[in-house]
């Protein structure tokens, strides 16, 4: 009797083994189908359903032209003057010939220079409306800005910016001061090419990007 109990109990024990190893096995056969469809699903990438793509930057516009000899509607205060602030308006653009290009020292220039067959000779007239500059000979064409209808640069002023040729930019006279109502006509000189002439013309003081001379007053690039 007492040898009959112990096979029943082995027999039990074995039936009880037997099941918590098929539950055990359940189980993991669950843990492993989860961590599949995780890995499925990394696989795939992230789903976006309801999310839509930004909408691309749009480059902004010109505003409307000025005319030569208009002037800009607001006024300008330049750092080198160092105080004073000035009506600007551009009167005059001349385009210049490639034998100018070469009585200005174009083919000799630096590395990193600006290059051009074709100088524009870019006159603007400056009146002093409120204030009192330091300085009264400044270069006030550095300013200046000659560009496509992108925004983008197509000519530049040479570090060499004179422009002091035959028929080109005149030498301006010595000024000792400024005083209010004082007006005076300026030019400076672009490097610029034949086949790819400026749109516009602008003068600002306060610009970093072509975006920004774009968003202020410009004029329509109209050379003779």
């Amino acid at each position: 009797m007492h040898r009959r109990s112990q096979v029943l109990y082995g027999v039990s024990a074995t039936v009880l083994a037997l099941s918590l190893t098929a539950c055990g096995g359940d189980e993991g056969q669950a843990k492993s189908g989860i961590a599949e469809e995780r890995a499925g699903d990394a696989e795939s990438g992230p789903q976006t359903t309801s999310e839509t793509p930004s909408a691309p930057s749009v480059k902004p516009q010109w505003g409307p032209a000025l005319a030569m000899g208009q002037p800009a509607p607001m006024l300008y205060e330049p750092a080198n003057t160092m105080g004073g602030k000035f009506e600007v308006s551009a009167t005059k653009i001349v385009k210049g010939t490639p034998a100018q290009a070469k009585s200005l020292h174009w083919d000799k220039r630096m590395p990193g220079e600006p290059t051009g067959d074709t100088p524009y000779f870019v006159y603007f007239t400056y009146t002093l409306k409120e204030g009192k500059p330091q300085v009264a000979n400044v270069d006030l064409g550095a300013h200046a800005a000659a560009l496509d209808m992108n925004g983008a640069k197509v000519a530049e002023r040479p570090t060499v910016h004179t422009g002091y040729v035959d028929g080109g930019c005149p030498v301006p006279p010595i000024y000792l001061r400024w005083d209010i109502g004082d007006s005076r006509t300026l030019c400076t000189v672009f490097a610029g090419d034949q086949s790819n002439p400026p749109a516009r013309l602008a003068w600002s003081t306060d610009v970093t990007t072509d975006e920004e001379y774009m968003k202020g007053a410009s004029w329509e690039w109209t050379a003779r």
